[in-house]
């Protein structure tokens, strides 16, 4: 009964055992927030690099990066990159442009990885 048992289990299971883990697609950033600090509206534009990595078994590309905010300009490596490859994006912030008192913006990443990310952009302007 118990050689039965052994038997219908590894038949089962036996299947399983060969069955490969299929690629998967992810992204890992430097950061997820990026504080500016106190900025006068006349301060000149901030620059930030934030740093992308692709952590997934697969290529990975950055199909499009949204902001909510004119006073906010993207630009990104649109290239495939291959798994352990990076690359940067730069955040261009114009406080001139920005309303005055708690900034707070959520950059949108959309990729060929699952799901959208976000990164906090956020700043106190005077």
């Amino acid at each position: 009964m118990i050689r039965s048992i052994a038997l219908l289990l590894a038949l089962v299971l036996a299947p399983m055992w060969g069955v490969a883990q299929e690629p998967t697609n992810d992204i890992a950033f430097s950061t997820n927030v990026i504080d500016l600090g106190t900025l006068s509206r006349k301060d000149a534009r901030q620059v930030v690099e934030v740093e992308y990595t692709n952590v997934g078994d697969k290529p990975l590309v950055l199909l499009e990066v949204r902001t909510s905010c004119s006073c906010t300009h993207i630009k990104y490596d649109r290239r495939k990159l291959m798994p352990g490859e990076k690359a940067s994006m730069t955040i261009t912030m114009d406080p001139s442009k920005a309303p005055e008192g708690s900034f707070y913006r959520v950059l949108q990443v959309t990729s060929t990885a699952p799901g959208v990310r976000n990164i906090t952009l956020k700043a106190q302007i005077i």
